[in-house]
């Protein structure tokens, strides 16, 4: 078959990335500024909208498993998984994490423990604030992500193995409106090779900055916009040349490695850290957050002028997440044939949001630990250097602290490697056009995305670091969202055409009825 560039989407979308990457170098810090404004602009207005739809994406994740559509087995009966359980949890796992378990979820328990929202209604520093902050960044780095991820990765699973369609928005659209439009998916995959790009810079940036503080603890090096630039240009290459191997190759090793080191880090800091006290508030955080779990999903700042909470956390997090959702469900798709819904919904919601919840019950008990017992004021050092500082003043503390450092610092660079390389991959799909779930992309578009979302991380950082990032989030994630309930329509819609067949396979005159 072959591979013809799908023009209309891809160049309109990288023009006006160049456009923000012109204005980012011209106007750096107008820029930030101007992410920083929208950010709370947005929230204000919007916040209710975001929390909202992650609660319905919730729900129709739980009730697609727990219903009959969860007998549909993805590519029929006689399909066999291309992945062993092992492979795809990892790549599911390091697919979803990038930097931001590493980055948000060190310090993020900090900041909810000492600046705890009005709604929480706890004392900053307090017994009930510990167990808020670690329950609140439980769930937010499990179930609600990873929900939002799934319900789009079973819309692309059907139309691409039971509907036997190209991988691409264009047979997900005309499922869900019951009727062919290729301006309006060439108009999506636009959009989506734009939001992609900048949805895969954030995660970058945020471990752009998280290198350069592990870099000032091993070295002394300040970091500055050149340290950035490096580093920018080195991890730009790794996962460029991972994305060009494909994802059979390349990803698949480098995910397996990257769980490796999170579970030895992990294993690490429970032995040689306070691992009763992370226990204890480990589990009373999972039992309050099992008392309320959706509450949790809908903090916002009603009655409470001034609290800014919700913007800086929760509402950005939902925004983030919906944004990668239609996207990682593209790349996720790729592992589902052999597989029942039921158990490809379940695996990619539950396995690693486990893994998450006790991640964060380890590591953030060890910093709230740490403040409690006078050990070290983590909260000072957070506040005077940053939260990507955070995870190297506690990793510092343990024995041999530079080398779990080092090990930590290169566990950064392949774990965003894992998420960006199948972004790269799936964006370079949207450029092109009539690929099967099966084919890979040109690698000269792969390359050229890979270049583009490594500049783009490298201005976000250089014109404000995390209120960038931010920012960046809430504007692009807005129209994504409403690109997804145009995915979950056709989840379901075509859910239900699998389960009329006796084989789950879903026939063009089937789909025309």
């Amino acid at each position: 078959m072959g591979k013809k560039i799908n023009h209309a989407a891809l160049w309109p979308a990288l023009a006006v990335l160049a456009i923000f990457i012109g204005y980012g170098v011209l106007q750096t810090e107008a820029l930030g500024s101007l992410l920083s404004a929208i950010l709370y602009g947005m929230a204000d207005f919007g916040g209710w909208f975001f929390c909202l739809f992650t609660i319905i994406i919730i729900i129709l994740t739980f009730v697609l498993a727990l219903s009959k559509i969860g007998d549909i087995k993805i590519g029929g009966p006689d399909a066999v998984p291309a992945y062993k359980t092992w492979n795809w949890i990892t790549m599911s796992l390091c697919g979803g994490i990038g930097t931001g378990l590493l980055f948000w979820a060190m310090g993020e328990p900090m900041y909810h423990f000492m600046t705890p929202p009005v709604a929480a209604g706890v004392d900053p520093g307090s017994r009930d604030a510990a167990i808020f902050a670690i329950s609140q960044a439980m769930w937010q780095w499990s179930i609600p992500q990873y929900c939002l991820y799934t319900i789009c990765a079973v819309a692309f699973a059907l139309t691409a193995y039971n509907m036997k369609k190209p991988l691409a928005f264009g047979p997900v659209l005309d499922s869900a409106i019951g009727k062919k439009s290729e301006g309006l998916e060439t108009f999506i995959h636009g959009l989506s090779i734009f939001t992609m790009c900048g949805a895969v810079a954030c995660s970058m940036g945020v471990g752009l900055m998280q290198i350069g503080a592990g870099l000032s603890n091993l070295l002394g090096i300040t970091p500055n916009p050149v340290v950035w630039l490096v580093v920018a240009v080195i991890i730009t290459v790794v996962f460029t040349l991972s994305c060009v191997s494909g994802i059979g190759t390349g990803l698949k090793k480098m995910s397996s490695f990257t769980t490796i080191a999170f579970i030895g880090i992990l294993i690490y800091v429970v032995i040689f850290g306070p691992s009763v006290f992370s226990a204890n508030l480990g589990t009373e955080a999972i039992a309050a957050l099992l008392d309320h779990p959706l509450e949790r999903t809908a903090i916002l700042s009603t009655m409470a002028p001034g609290d800014s909470w919700a913007a800086d956390w929760e509402i950005q997090y939902w925004a983030s997440f919906i944004v990668y959702a239609p996207i990682i469900g593209m790349f996720l798709s790729r592992m589902a044939k052999g597989r029942t819904l039921r158990q490809f919904i379940l695996v990619n919601v539950l396995a690693p949001s486990i893994f998450c919840m006790v991640w964060i019950a380890v590591f953030g008990g060890v910093a709230i630990n740490m403040q409690v017992s006078g050990t070290f004021d983590i909260w000072n050092a957070v506040s005077t250097n940053g939260m990507e500082a955070t995870i190297f003043y506690i990793l510092d503390s343990f024995p041999l602290g530079k080398l779990l450092i080092v090990v930590f610092l290169v566990a950064i660079c392949t774990s965003f490697s894992t998420l960006a390389d199948p972004m790269a991959a799936a964006c370079a799909t949207m450029s092109v056009k009539g690929l099967s779930v099966d084919d890979e992309p040109p690698r000269q578009i792969k390359i050229l995305i890979g270049v583009i979302m490594g500049a783009i991380a490298y201005i976000l950082v250089a014109s404000g670091g995390v209120g960038s990032v931010k920012g960046m989030w809430v504007i692009i994630g807005l129209p994504i969202a409403f690109v997804q309930i145009v995915v979950v329509l056709s989840v379901f819609r075509n859910g239900a055409r699998a389960l009329k067949s006796k084989d789950y396979m879903i026939s063009d005159e089937a789909e025309a009825r």
